[in-house]
């Protein structure tokens, strides 16, 4: 059974602090080929490519993986369609939504940031502000579902060995040992 007190893993914090502070000071002293990286990712056609085939493929793994169960995730359609379409069409869905999004921003980005191409000609300030919310916000939660549904297609399951009285092993996995302590 495991302890219901959290611990922090400050290795991991200290590392992850260590990454945006170092970014932070290159933004900021080399801004003008940062501007130029960030240009060249978002306009790459790998970029949208990879991004989508990599969700895709998540999904369909997941899928291939954890056929014979059910769904533990909200569902796109319903369950009267199939666990496989849910998760083709769950992959094509989020990976449209996440490559849309980045096509969206980075129209927005070249705009604000650049004076050679104008994406949006109409719009105002509050129309494109508008925008980049709705986009970062499809973007992070379309980008945090294809997590989920990778971490739960990789998740190891960690398994013991138990002698019972009569000398035979039985091998119990976490989930089968969360479901016991579920159950009482």
């Amino acid at each position: 059974m495991k302890n219901g007190k959290s611990t922090y893993d400050f290795k991991l914090i200290f590392a992850s602090a260590l990454i945006v502070i170092l970014l932070a000071a290159i933004f900021f002293f080399f801004w003008d080929y940062s501007k130029i990286i960030i240009r060249t990712i978002l306009e790459s056609r790998l970029t949208n490519f990879l991004l989508w085939t990599v969700t895709v493929l998540i999904f369909l793994i997941h899928y291939f993986k954890h056929k014979d169960k059910e769904v533990k995730s909200e569902t796109i359609l319903t369950k009267k369609f199939g666990v496989f379409f849910d998760n083709a069409l769950g992959g094509v869905t989020y990976g449209t939504i996440i490559t849309t999004s980045l096509t969206l921003l980075k129209g927005l980005y070249i705009q604000e940031f650049f004076t050679d191409t104008q994406y949006f000609l109409e719009f105002k300030d509050l129309d494109l502000m508008t925008i980049f919310g709705v986009m970062i916000f499809l973007l992070y939660f379309s980008v945090m579902k294809v997590i989920d549904i990778a971490k739960e297609t990789y998740k190891v399951q960690h398994t013991e060995q138990v002698l019972t009285e009569d000398k035979k092993i039985v091998v119990i996995s976490d989930e089968q040992d969360q479901e016991k302590s579920n159950n009482h």
